[in-house]
């Protein structure tokens, strides 16, 4: 399959005139971790590309079927013509299923997450933690047997429908270890929630210039100096 798609992609590439730079985190947020999707993950896509075309291709057979038996020799080149228009679509969406896999990156940042996928139509998201309201793992019985699961990140506004597109709402597709980076998204959320605004966990500034940590030194000073003066 792999390498009959490597001489089928010089062919197809072309057609889908892709933007092939790099996704990037926003400016002034490091990354954390480069996620992709699971090998898993392509082989079940391309179990459903082929599946897409199973219908297609059984009337596809009977009608070329009936070609040859109406029309002879005219009818085998009319099939023949029609076998080869089947498989240039079959062609075309496999090497969009493989291009697309290569072009899907999830990129946890320190701040916000990047999201860029798609082939025919590419796609790329931004969420802010600080916007985030739920996190899902979801698997199937399909992606259970393949051995992956998605990840689903919602902010404010996000529609939940299925199928419904909007820029509140991003899935991580086939990743193996879903549970983890869940728990990695929600500790820097954690992180970022308990710092404030996304501030850095570095001493903050105040209205007189102290940093946190003197100012919760003199607060345990007083204390004592308190504890000081009652037991005089």
């Amino acid at each position: 399959m792999e390498l009959l798609l490597r001489l089928l992609k010089p062919i197809f590439l072309p057609l889908l005139k892709l933007d092939l730079t790099a996704p990037h985190l926003p400016e002034g947020t490091s990354l954390v971790r480069s996620l992709k999707p699971s090998e898993q993950w392509l082989a079940y896509r391309y179990l459903q590309t082929l599946f897409g075309f199973l219908n297609q291709f059984i009337g596809v057979g009977i009608a070329v079927i009936a070609l040859v038996a109406k029309f002879k020799g005219w009818g085998l080149l009319i099939a023949l013509g029609v076998f080869a228009v089947e498989g240039f679509f079959i062609g075309l969406a496999l090497v969009t299923t493989r291009v697309d896999f290569e072009l899907r990156h999830y990129l946890v940042g320190d701040r916000s997450l990047r999201v860029a996928q798609g082939a025919w139509k590419r796609e790329e998201v931004t969420l802010s933690y600080a916007n985030v309201q739920n996190i899902e793992v979801n698997q199937g019985p399909l992606e259970r047997v393949f051995g992956f699961k998605s990840l689903t990140i919602s902010t404010a506004g996000a529609d939940t429908t299925p199928g419904a597109e909007n820029s509140h709402l991003v899935t991580l597709v086939g990743l193996q270890d879903a549970d983890e980076v869940r728990a990695l998204i929600l500790g820097m959320l954690k992180h970022q929630r308990d710092t404030g605004l996304g501030e850095t966990g570095a001493a903050l500034p105040t209205a007189t210039g102290l940093s946190l940590a003197r100012l919760n030194e003199v607060k345990a000073a007083a204390f004592a100096l308190r504890d000081a003066a009652r037991a005089g």
